[in-house]
């Protein structure tokens, strides 16, 4: 294991910020959806009018395949912070995977 002495400050502080949040939040690795639909009702709105209903989805990957998960609505806030949190520990995770790349091309040589 290196000392974190060998870190810079920018890769200390995004390693630091990584693991502040993958031990304190939930996260959920996927993407949301919003998609418009007829619920099937015949004197429903979405079939009289024409006006579906809006709701929130998880997009995941099932092994190859992706899958879309409803969320419901007292869900929406919830799922959309863990959603967002995974996309900031993704940075983190890139930031830090290019000071490595970048440190090891430095001293390959």
């Amino acid at each position: 294991m290196e000392h974190k002495g060998k870190f810079t400050p920018n890769d200390r502080q995004a390693r630091s910020e990584l693991a502040q949040l993958a031990s304190s939040r939930r996260f959920l690795c996927g993407s949301l959806v919003t998609m418009a639909r007829q619920c099937g009702n015949a004197k429903c709105r979405c079939a009289t009018q024409g006006r579906k209903h809006v709701s929130l989805y998880l997009s995941i990957r099932d092994g190859n395949r992706r899958k879309m998960i409803f969320i419901p609505k007292k869900w929406e806030k919830t799922v959309t912070q863990w959603v967002e949190t995974y996309r900031r520990l993704h940075a983190l995770m890139a930031d830090i995977s290019a000071h490595s790349l970048r440190r090891f091309m430095e001293d390959k040589d």
